[in-house]
Order: C-alpha cells, then structure tokens, then sequence
C-alpha cells in the first residue's frame, strides 16, 4: 500500500493547518498531520493546477445537469420490469386432449 497521498488530500490539510494556524503552530500541525511544513509553504505560494481547476469546473457543470434532471442521469432505462409471463387459457379436458378411441368415461 501505498503511503503517499493525493493531491486532494494534501490540499485539504494544508487548507486544515491555514484555518488552525491562530491555535496551534504550524510545525506542530503538521507533525500531526504527517505533512513537512516545507510542503505546506510551498502549497501556500503554488495555486491549484489547471488540471485540478477544471476538474473543479467539470464537477460543478455535473453536479448542475444532475440537479437540472432530478437527479437522473444517463438515459432512461425502456426495459420491461419484472418477468413476463404466458397466460394460457385453459379450457375442458376433452377440448385440451382429443379422444381419439371415443370411449366413454364411467
């Protein structure tokens, strides 16, 4: 496993460690958050990449369309529910099975 972590989660930890800087130091934040503060510095002067900006973008225009369709997405499914079943209408014995011998039934 890996021990590494995305790039998401470093942003949010280092956004954690900006909101908590008035309470605790920052080297102690980032002991326990298992992050270097040289990251979190340089995290301070480096913007969001263009990709994670449109990534945001494409996240917000999703999230749109799922609300703009009632929280349907993809094409409606046109499949039958359920199992169809043959109803057979059943009729006399002798109408179903011919006698063929014409014997009469006591």
């Amino acid at each position: 496993m890996s021990t590494r972590m995305s790039a998401g989660r470093v942003r949010a930890t280092y956004e954690l460690i900006q909101a908590q800087r008035a309470t605790f130091s920052v080297q102690t934040l980032c002991r326990v958050l298992d992050v270097a503060p040289s990251g979190y510095y340089a995290g301070l002067k480096q913007p969001l990449s263009h990709h994670a900006s449109e990534d945001a973008r494409l996240l917000r225009l999703i999230r749109a369309a799922f609300i703009a369709s009632q929280g349907i997405y993809w094409a409606p499914r046109r499949a039958l529910h359920g199992y169809r079943t043959r109803r057979w209408s059943v009729g006399k014995p002798a109408v179903l099975i011919p006698n063929l011998l014409k014997r009469q039934s006591r």
